[in-house]
């Protein structure tokens, strides 16, 4: 599998402008223009899987380092594994929940960031917009070690492997929601190491909007690509793919092993074809795909 750093990354359909762009005034501006509580943010995540908002947490084997300041990044570590994402915030703690939500200001006025420590060993990096001129886009700083490399699942999240190839985790499917919780649809693009998402209200969207990257160990589910080159060394290495997916948890490990050898079928017959290898995760089944990160 060809490694690169994340500064390499090119995720999919290209990198949409990491600058601050105000949202049309057609939304419905139909909230407060303060910074939304932390009561507003756990109506949208509920607080069933949160951990108190403590300086240091363990949950399934992992620490979570919640920040002090909002220029501080939110710290995962597993194993001999850390990640990082650094909020799109400034200052000190602004709240604090008893359920488990710290919340600082965000980079404009309009905009609130927070963080929550989960059951699960992840982590949640939330933002909140208060009102419909509040940014549409907020970048977060992601750090992970030496020689992981990123993609992106068809359903938007993002997938990590670590420099030997096996999944580290990553950030599941993007979701915001409304006042009214109501979905609102939203995107992460990627460059560098700066992950970006995208909230498009409309003009039915009741704010305060709330969203959520959400950090999760292990697999995440939704569709794994490979490019051309990536595609031809799976065609030529059933062990590669056996080694690739072995870190899923159970049952899902074993059905990475099991369909090693079609899915490098697959590959081969892709690769014939000047096409490349889609992954489903966790059913691990493979399907050829062209355009995109086939490059």
């Amino acid at each position: 599998m060809h490694r690169r750093a994340i500064a390499g990354l090119s995720i999919l359909a290209g990198v949409a402008a990491l600058t601050t762009t105000l949202a049309p005034a057609a939304a419905a501006d139909t909230s407060n223009t303060t910074a939304p509580s932390a009561a507003v943010i756990e109506r949208a995540t509920g607080t069933d899987n949160l951990l108190p908002a403590d300086a240091n947490t363990t949950a399934n084997g992992a620490q979570v380092t919640l920040p002090a300041r909002g220029d501080e990044p939110i710290k995962a570590t597993k194993g001999d594994t850390t990640v990082a994402l650094t909020l799109p915030a400034t200052g000190a703690k602004e709240q604090s929940s008893t359920s488990g939500t710290d919340v600082f200001a965000g980079s404009d006025s309009s905009v609130s960031a927070a963080a929550q420590a989960t059951t699960d060993g992840g982590f949640r990096a939330l933002f909140t917009l208060g009102d419909a001129n509040a940014p549409r886009q907020q970048s977060f700083t992601l750090s992970l070690p030496a020689g992981a490399t990123v993609r992106q699942t068809a359903e938007g999240g993002l997938v990590v492997f670590n420099d030997a190839g096996t999944i580290i985790g990553g950030l599941e499917t993007p979701w915001a929601k409304d006042a009214n919780g109501k979905a609102v649809p939203t995107s992460y693009t990627v460059e560098g190491n700066t992950i970006t998402q995208t909230v498009t209200p409309d003009s039915d969207t009741a704010f305060p909007v709330v969203a959520d990257p959400k950090w999760t160990w292990g697999i995440i589910s939704g569709t794994v690509y490979f490019n051309k080159k990536e595609t031809a060394h799976v065609a030529s290495n059933a062990g590669f793919v056996a080694v690739l997916f072995a870190a899923a948890p159970p049952p899902f490990d074993a059905y990475g092993i099991l369909n090693a050898a079609n899915i490098s079928r697959v590959a081969w017959n892709a690769d014939s074809d000047h096409k490349c290898v889609e992954v489903k995760v966790p059913t691990f089944l493979p399907y050829e795909y062209s355009g995109g990160y086939c490059k």
